[in-house]
């Protein structure tokens, strides 16, 4: 048994379904995408300690300096909380694209034709910090997921759309 959600959509577009990872992945889905959205637990985590961090601090205060930089960095840390709260990035999963949607709207994809055997891979654009990224088995394109999405639910849900994992 699967739960779905559904979810807003603007008049005249099919429904989404939101993906509840708790409840398995075997049957047939609806006709519109699954929708796996961020893990607001990750993303609370991650901006609760930042805040927490700058809390303490303006606490103890200091200089002017100090206490003014933690106040703002503080107000900065809440707001993206709330914004990415509000705003989470999803996947949209078809039995034809598995679309990555940012919190800017900019997506990207993953189309069958190159494949329908996925695998999770480490992502870097460079620099020290490893995310996780969604590939195609076989090709070199590689869809960064970022931090935020759980690797199981991610995982259910491709496969409750016939993708296939090793």
């Amino acid at each position: 048994m699967r739960l779905m959600y559904v979810t807003y959509r603007p008049a005249g577009l099919p429904a989404a379904q939101q993906y509840d990872s708790r409840m398995g992945a075997g049957g047939r889905t609806g006709p519109g995408p699954t929708i796996v959205a961020a893990s607001r637990w990750q993303v609370s985590i991650l901006f609760g300690f930042l805040t927490l961090a700058f809390a303490v601090a303006l606490a103890r205060g200091g200089t002017v300096a100090v206490v003014v930089l933690c106040a703002v960095l503080l107000a900065v840390f809440i707001s993206a909380w709330i914004r990415t709260l509000r705003h989470p990035a999803r996947l949209e999963i078809t039995e034809d694209a598995i679309r990555y949607v940012r919190r800017n709207g900019q997506p990207a994809t993953l189309s069958r034709q190159q494949g329908n055997e996925l695998c999770f891979v480490h992502a870097n654009d460079g620099g020290r910090i490893w995310t996780l990224g969604l590939a195609i088995a076989g090709t070199d394109s590689i869809m960064d997921l970022g931090f935020f999405f759980p690797r199981k639910a991610v995982r259910q849900a491709c496969r409750a759309r016939d993708w296939r994992f090793p």
